[in-house]
């Protein structure tokens, strides 16, 4: 079992989503456990930009999950972001 860290970086002027520390060696499971997590405190700041179907987003994470961001995407217009880019590390090794 892998201990996750993630920290969250900045969306507008603040950082709205808490650190959050995930156990588990499924990255399914990884990725479900910080859209859960986050999109509850990024939710109404994307709303204050004006921006609140943002929300439904997806977390990204590089091939290593050594870093990642949340991801929106609308099909229909080809339109999307990235934002709120987040450093991921395991035990006590800082990766970024």
């Amino acid at each position: 079992m892998t201990t996750y860290t993630i920290e969250f970086g900045y969306l507008g002027d603040s950082r709205p989503v808490p650190d959050l520390t995930v156990d588990t060696d499924d990255p399914n499971e990884f990725h479900r456990a910080v859209v859960h997590h986050a999109v509850p405190h990024l939710r109404p700041v994307l709303e204050k930009m004006g921006r609140p179907e943002a929300a439904d987003c997806i977390f990204q994470t590089n091939k290593d999950r050594t870093m990642g961001q949340f991801l929106w995407l609308d099909f229909q217009t080809g339109a999307g972001a990235r934002f709120c880019a987040a450093r991921i590390t395991t035990g006590d090794q800082t990766v970024s």
